[in-house]
């Protein structure tokens, strides 16, 4: 190959990019983050939710972000399906960030340069190829190299483009973006607070820039929404603003900033997100439904994770394909999470509005996050719940806790002056990738008929110690002394949660005396 070697080439310089780029960086790597030569649009927002600072601490951008004088994300101020105004704060000091995206992207590259990144600003990218000893990517101006390519490009796709995007089929959405600043004399509505309001075709959000603009977005289906198409971007806009009643109201005291835009804002997801060489991170993978603020959130999880992968990979060739089985399976998982999370939420409004805008959005999204489970919200909640740090299968096993087996599995452990235990029978395992500090490593879990899914920790008690160690003794307070002195302690009450678990999934038996 030509060109300036590096270890990572990154295609893409927003949050995502740059949280891989300096995660990267950080681990010893040279990585070239390959971004646009001149910023972002000014008029286009973020919104990050206060449960994103303990990811933004983890990649190393929390400091930055708190430094840069954004908007502080306060709560949500919501409208939903025609019930009472319903509001969520944030507690202090756990508060989010409002953001112009060029505001968000200058504090992440601040970020990535000082990890130690080199950051490439003579995009657009021009060319991709994929080379025996890793890729080629080529601007206008120069020509570099790389072991593994990250394709955080968002949108735009640079990489995913390529056969790897899956769209969800039947539903387009549309978001017509202005910026919004108060008159004088005018304070601006709830100044902390994202605003979000549900109509019959639509529903419209906004979210504060600077004391005294916003961000002001409607989100259309173009076949399905009633536009006034006769007056422009500029009418439509006013006018799906005027259906939104409530935060229309709120607006009036100001006017319209520059012109209004129209930007594609329709799901999708990804056939692959990764293999050894190549990873699509953030959006450039998947691209899920604004209504649940948890955009940025989701690509900065999609980063971290893209980073102890490419980290594996470049350290350990044997351990490059199954890093990215994980990060595959993830990304999925995630992208069907968030889909089956929405659904209560199109229900409320389907049931509501009784319009085409919703029940296909409904009905896609049972489509797309069928067999996830997610409790239903309480009426009026006000934004679509996010899927937390943990895997699927994680919370699986934490839902098995309450399975009646487990039940009466710890009455009968507490009614029993000895416990004798040995594995189970039926008890396998399999070895299977998982996260281990900074990187994927092969883990053995325990499967049984009861629990095929398998597990490894339930309550950070690590279940295959727990299975060594319990024939030691019959007396519960020996093996706890004895499970803990074999590795990292856990609290009694963990320990006892997870032997009436070990017992009730099928992993441990009871013998007779």
């Amino acid at each position: 190959m030509t060109g300036t070697p590096y270890d990572v080439l990154i295609v893409g310089g927003g949050p995502a990019g740059c949280a891989a780029a300096a995660s990267l960086a950080r681990r010893g790597h040279d990585v070239a983050l390959i971004t646009r030569p001149a910023p972002p649009a000014k008029w286009l927002a973020e919104s990050i939710p206060g449960s994103a600072r303990k990811l933004l601490e983890r990649v190393g951008a929390l400091d930055a972000l708190d430094a840069a004088g954004l908007v502080p994300n306060e709560g949500n101020t919501v409208w939903w399906a025609g019930m009472p105004r319903r509001e969520e704060r944030f507690r202090e000091p756990e508060h989010g960030f409002h953001a112009e995206r060029a505001e968000l992207e200058a504090a992440f590259h601040g970020v990535a340069r000082e990890a130690g990144v080199s950051l490439v600003t003579d995009g657009p990218v021009i060319e991709t190829a994929e080379e025996p000893d890793g890729w080629r990517v080529a601007t206008s101006a120069a020509r570099y190299r790389g072991r593994w390519v990250l394709d955080a490009s968002g949108r735009a796709g640079v990489l995913a483009r390529r056969g790897l995007r899956a769209r969800e089929r039947g539903i387009a959405t549309l978001a017509l973006v202005g910026r919004w600043t108060a008159d004088r004399g005018h304070a601006p509505p709830d100044p902390g607070c994202t605003l979000i309001e549900s109509y019959p075709d639509g529903w419209a959000w906004s979210v504060p820039t600077s004391p005294g603009t916003r961000c002001v977005t409607a989100m259309v289906d173009p076949r399905r929404t009633h536009l006034a198409r006769e007056k422009g971007l500029g009418g439509m806009w006013r006018a799906e603003l005027a259906k939104a009643a409530r935060l229309g109201r709120l607006l009036e005291g100001g006017r319209t900033d520059g012109p209004v835009r129209a930007c594609p804002a329709s799901l999708y997801g990804a056939t692959s997100h990764g293999r050894p060489g190549l990873l699509l991170v953030g959006d450039a993978g998947s691209f899920i439904d604004p209504l649940s603020s948890y955009g940025v959130k989701k690509a900065l999880a999609s980063a971290w994770l893209a980073a102890i992968v490419t980290h594996t990979g470049l350290e350990d060739d044997a351990m490059a394909g199954p890093a990215c089985e994980l990060y595959d399976d993830r990304e999925r998982e995630v992208y069907r999470t968030y889909r089956a999370l929405s659904v209560p939420f199109f229900e409320q409004a389907a049931a509501a509005n009784d319009h085409a805008f919703w029940e296909v959005r409904l009905a896609a999204a049972r489509e797309a996050g069928a067999d996830i489970p997610g409790p239903a919200p309480a009426p009026g909640v006000p934004a679509v719940s996010e899927p937390g740090d943990r895997s699927l299968a994680e919370r699986r096993v934490d839902a098995f806790l309450a399975h009646p087996e487990v039940r009466t599995a710890w009455e009968t452990i507490r009614s029993l002056p000895a416990v004798r235990l040995r594995p189970a029978s039926g008890l396998s395992s399999v070895r299977r990738p998982a996260v281990a500090d900074d990187r994927i490593a092969l883990e053995v879990h325990l499967i049984s008929d009861r629990l095929p899914d398998g597990a490894r920790y339930v309550r950070n008690v690590d279940l295959r110690r727990l299975v060594e160690v319990a024939p030691e003794s019959d007396q519960v307070p020996d093996l706890f002394e004895t499970y803990n002195r074999r590795g990292t302690p856990v609290p009694l009450p963990d320990f006892l949660a997870a032997i009436s678990f070990a017992v009730g999934a099928g992993f441990l038996e009871l013998t007779d005396p």
